[in-house]
């Protein structure tokens, strides 16, 4: 496997740990580097996140979490 290869494998496992982090345990739901990632997940895992943050934020759930932001995706 090239170099390449392994970075890019390990900036998509760095952003997926970090995003599993946000949505179950960080202490924000504002938190900039969550959000933006949210933006990129496809949506059954960004619907995930979402749901446990949620959950976790009844009433401050990021605005990728709302139901026009989750009905869209990039």
């Amino acid at each position: 496997m090239s170099n390449v290869l392994k970075i890019f494998a390990l900036l998509i496992l760095a952003a997926g740990g970090y995003f599993a982090w946000y949505a179950a345990y960080a202490p924000n739901p504002n938190d900039q580097i969550g959000v933006a990632i949210t933006r990129w997940m496809p949506a059954p895992i960004r619907e995930w996140g979402c749901g446990k943050l949620n959950e976790r934020f009844p009433n401050q759930a990021p605005t990728e979490c709302s139901p026009a932001a989750q009905s869209t995706s990039i």
